[in-house]
């Protein structure tokens, strides 16, 4: 735990740290923990956990296999296979055990009431108190994956950091931005400072909406509500100590490895909202 004087006047949201499976489902269910593990933002639970240094702090148990709370309702298989209820891992195994390799309808609903609604619900709500001025979805991502438009794969940096627009964050046509381009810009130079000691390869220790641009959570949120809201991931290779995990528990090697990077980043958000004590969200 972090000693603070205050609490951050921000949202911290991790849709994808959760792992459990719900009972009525852990019969079909053909994936093990490890896979479960392996599809979420592994560790994130822990890497983010900024439960009593923030306003609000909004965490699913829900394993993302089963409900993913950063993709929209409508965004459903097959159309999808990795929509909002999944049909397929990352790695292509198949999830459920059913005729069409699906959930049905009624089993997706009974989700989306019990965990997606929910958890949307707290995030607007959060969004709206008076004490919080910034919105910041949380999240891991692969270190090698398929670059952007195409079929290659490539290495990607320590940080990527998302409102939706071009490489610098300003508005690039189409979708709104969900953050001011100045606030990502102030988020990039705070993360480089205090993360100076890391060695990245010779690639960027910081990107801004590449590889990715922001989800469903920030697009929806940030740009409806009061507040702006940002995406960040952080490489795994920072705190996984390997990509072929032996257990699904992280070691006390590796809660400290994690405890580090959390105190550093409440260091960046900290110093973040004290530069921007206002909620405007004139970005474009």
């Amino acid at each position: 735990m972090i000693i603070v004087e205050r609490k951050l006047p921000i949202v911290i949201s991790v849709p994808h740290g959760g792992l459990m499976v719900p009972q009525p489902l852990r019969k079909k269910c053909l994936v093990t923990n490890h896979d479960i593990l392996m599809d979420s933002d592994t560790w994130s639970q822990h890497l983010y956990h900024y439960k009593d240094d923030v306003e609000k702090y909004i965490f699913t148990n829900i394993a993302r296999i089963v409900v993913d709370m950063n993709r929209d309702k409508q965004d459903t298989p097959p159309g999808n296979p990795d929509g909002v209820v999944k049909m397929l891992t990352v790695s292509g195994k198949q999830v459920w055990n059913s005729t069409n390799g699906r959930l049905t309808q009624s089993e997706t609903n009974q989700l989306f009431l019990k965990y997606y609604d929910r958890y949307h619900y707290k995030l607007g709500a959060a969004a709206i108190d008076p004490k919080v001025v910034l919105g910041i979805d949380c999240h891991t991502m692969l270190d090698v994956g398929p670059a952007t438009k195409s079929a290659h794969w490539e290495k990607r940096p320590m940080f990527c950091i998302s409102n939706g627009g071009s490489r610098t964050g300003h508005f690039l046509g189409g979708l709104q931005v969900t953050a001011p381009a100045e606030l990502l810009q102030k988020l990039k130079i705070l993360i480089e400072s205090t993360f100076s000691h890391i060695s990245t390869d010779g690639l960027p220790l910081v990107e801004i909406n590449n590889p990715f641009k922001g989800g469903y959570i920030t697009r929806f949120h940030g740009t409806r509500g009061r507040i702006p809201w940002i995406q960040i991931e952080i490489n795994r290779k920072m705190y996984l100590p390997a990509s072929n995990l032996t257990s699904i528990h992280p070691t006390e090697v590796d809660l400290l490895r994690m405890r580090d990077i959390k105190n550093r980043l409440y260091h960046v958000f900290s110093s973040l909202v004290d530069d921007y004590p206002t909620t405007r969200k004139t970005a474009q």
